[in-house]
């Protein structure tokens, strides 16, 4: 089994293990919880109270710094101070012809990481000494640990989300392998999407190589659940059989085989890409490496989720101010030609 057995315990699950996360010796555990509870009212409003009494007990703790606080939690509990917790609003969509835009005010908040280095490989060692999955203060996080099939898989919230019940996913976190597929873990997330629909319809999971986006040089996917189609599943592109070309290169493969062939190729030529894997099918996005100069602003931290068309933004006149033909400028700036 996989974190619960229905939708319904899931869902509990979620939400039960973010309000029991809560503690007034956490100042990351409420960041984590705040931006959780802000993808749609009803999460908000029934933690509302607990986050509320639990940003007034960290923030005493803060000030009289009984606390010990890393330097990124501190930065993002500062901010989340100076605007004030209610002023944060949950998340707004607005459609942009076939794209996506919403407005995320927590994930401006985000430590930069891996995700805006300039990277020359898409394959590094893993480096205890900085950020990853095993980390013990992270311990808190964790939402489920447990074996599927070969690999034993940890499951933490991500903390700062941008699609519904978005989690990470690390296999085999003790083994320490740093983010480059293999054909069997490509194998694993593959069989574990197509297994999850009896279960919970609409999970999916995304994937960024380094070079590509990647935050940590540590073997993660981040799983979220969707039902309706992302941008990039409308059958008006060709890579789904209609007639219109995406503004970014991408196969789209209904095999296991075929889809680790064209990543196999990608690692063979030292070349950053991103993946979106839905039961029985997987995107394969090649892109140019991040910190390109002539890649759009807009997009110079984007990874699969900008790629598969929806684009988070941190100011919500943007929600109405951005257009169709700037998105798509944007990401044809990071496509790549086919290989």
């Amino acid at each position: 089994m996989f974190v619960t057995d229905s939708t319904a315990a899931f869902q509990h699950l979620f939400v039960d293990t973010l309000r029991n996360m809560l503690s007034p010796e956490e100042a990351g555990a409420f960041i984590l919880v705040l931006a959780n509870s802000m993808q749609d009212a009803e999460l908000r409003n029934s933690l509302r109270h607990d986050l509320y009494a639990n940003f007034i007990a960290v923030q005493e703790s803060v000030q009289q710094a009984v606390l010990e606080v890393t330097e990124d939690d501190l930065a993002v509990f500062k901010a989340i101070e100076a605007s004030g917790v209610d002023s944060l609003s949950c998340w707004q969509l607005h459609k942009v012809d076939d794209w996506e835009l919403v407005y995320n005010p927590m994930r401006a908040l985000r430590p930069a990481r891996e995700s805006n280095e300039s990277v020359d490989y898409i394959k590094r060692p893993f480096d205890d000494s900085r950020f990853n999955f095993n980390k013990p203060f992270l311990r808190p996080e964790i939402l489920w640990q447990g074996n599927w099939q070969e690999s034993q898989l940890r499951v933490l919230y991500n903390k700062f989300p941008f699609a519904p019940y978005h989690l990470i996913i690390v296999p085999d976190a003790e083994l320490r392998l740093p983010q480059y597929l293999t054909a069997d873990y490509h194998g694993m997330m593959w069989g574990l999407v197509e297994q999850q629909q009896l279960v919970l319809p609409g999970f999916a999971a995304g994937y960024n190589s380094l070079g590509a986006c990647a935050s940590v040089n540590q073997l993660h996917f981040q799983s979220f659940v969707r039902e309706h189609q992302l941008p990039v599943e409308l059958l008006r592109w060709k890579h789904n059989g209609g007639n219109d070309q995406y503004p970014m290169t991408c196969s789209a493969f209904n095999t296991l085989t075929d889809s680790w062939k064209q990543i196999d190729e990608y690692h063979h030529n030292n070349q950053p890409y991103n993946l979106l894997y839905r039961p029985g099918r997987c995107y394969v996005i090649p892109r140019r490496v991040q910190g390109s100069e002539d890649v759009a602003p807009r997009v110079r931290g984007a990874g699969w989720i900008e790629e598969c068309g929806v684009f988070n933004v941190s100011d919500d006149a943007e929600l109405e101010s951005v257009s169709a033909g700037e998105l798509n400028d944007c990401l044809r700036s990071l496509s790549v030609a086919s290989s």
